[in-house]
């Protein structure tokens, strides 16, 4: 009696319970997730990925042996929670990290990641269908993490050599894990070869696409993140070893920057850029701030200072840095927050508006 009542209920309720076990997933991880370099953190995103892939090998062991219609129901609603439980702990972390890009490019990847998930959880109804779905998103998360914990744990450094190795390193994983999967799982079923062909092309296409948004400089150079930016008129080192800086404050509704985007200026001050990078403990790499300014009459940012500075990481709120313009002119402004690679950690647009006038200025300690 009671197992017919779940089983009905998994019948009923199967896609909104397969969202809310997701959903579950990300909001207990962003009580957890701290920092990339965190051992604990990646302890948890290691068995997730463990556990998932687990998962997978066993629930279509599970559709290809089982017989008894009652268990058919019951074995399979366990182990989908708890594989969308994992899936979403994973997006969670991932989401956070490369949402640091400073780009809307960089967010819009994830945020689409997130909506393809959803999509494919309510639409894919099939079994190969499903084995499809969970098989590109294990390999998408996998990717990702894998290009976030090479350069941090191995490397000690970022640069596209240690990209390329990175995502070699996931092919060989991949290829292991659908090695096993044919093996155990889809060898001796009706067109087994095309199946394995198919899911390894979208395999391959995913990382074909991660390459492209990556040297097209869509998303970040993980493990590097961009912890804050702005654009002041002083910045100064206080005693302590904080910075003393002012600045036009950005109003309340615009509560995701600092600074304003207009920058008020007399003729003969200066604009600092100061930024704020994390880098993982024990990883040291050049970091640039590059001043860009718009040409109305050719359409082009041009670059007009390239400045580097070195960083080492291990510090929660980012290593701090700044530049300097000296020689300012009215009109539309840019700094970005690069690597030697010229991969974009980050940017701040502000617009100058030359004035006679002093603006209010606020002080803050950064």
């Amino acid at each position: 009696m009671i197992k017919e009542l779940i089983s009905n209920f998994w019948q009923k309720y199967e896609r909104p319970l397969l969202l809310v076990a997701a959903i579950g997933g990300f909001i207990f991880d962003l009580f957890l997730a701290k920092r990339p370099d965190s051992i604990a953190d990646n302890i948890l995103l290691v068995s997730y990925l463990f556990i998932v892939g687990a998962l997978i090998v066993l629930l279509n062991i599970h559709e290809k042996n089982v017989t008894a219609e009652g268990g058919a129901m019951i074995a399979p609603m366990w182990t989908l929670l708890i594989m969308q439980f994992c899936f979403g702990g994973l997006a969670n972390n991932l989401l956070i990290l490369y949402g640091k890009s400073g780009t809307l490019g960089g967010d819009l990847v994830f945020i689409g990641f997130l909506a393809a998930f959803a999509l494919g959880n309510e639409y894919l109804k099939t079994k190969y269908g499903q084995l499809r779905f969970n098989v590109a998103v294990y390999y998408f998360l996998l990717l990702t993490y894998l290009v976030m914990a090479v350069p941090t744990f191995v490397m000690h450094t970022i640069g596209t050599q240690v990209f390329l190795i990175s995502g070699a390193a996931s092919l060989v994983f991949i290829a292991l894990f659908l090695r096993m999967l044919y093996r155990v799982v889809l060898r001796g079923q009706p067109g087994a070869h095309r199946k394995l062909y198919e899911v390894s092309g979208i395999v391959l296409l995913i990382f074909a696409l991660f390459n492209v948004l990556y040297f097209t400089n869509i998303i970040p150079p993980v493990p590097l993140s961009l912890k804050s930016i702005g654009i002041y008129h002083t910045v100064t080192r206080t005693a302590d070893g904080n910075y003393s800086a002012t600045l036009e404050p950005s109003p309340w509704y615009i509560f995701w920057r600092d600074t304003s985007a207009t920058y008020t200026w007399a003729t003969g001050e200066s604009a600092t850029c100061f930024s704020a990078v994390f880098a993982p403990a024990e990883l040291f790499t050049p970091i640039y701030q590059r001043w860009e300014y718009f040409y109305p009459t050719t359409g082009d940012w041009i670059t007009v200072a390239h400045v580097q500075f070195p960083i080492s990481g291990g510090r929660a709120q980012g290593y701090r840095g700044f530049t300097t313009k000296t020689k300012l002119e009215a009109g539309q402004w840019r700094c970005d927050v690069e690597t030697a690679s010229g991969q974009l950690i980050g940017r701040i647009s502000f617009d100058v508006v030359e004035s006679s006038s002093t603006p209010t200025l606020s002080s803050v300690t950064l």
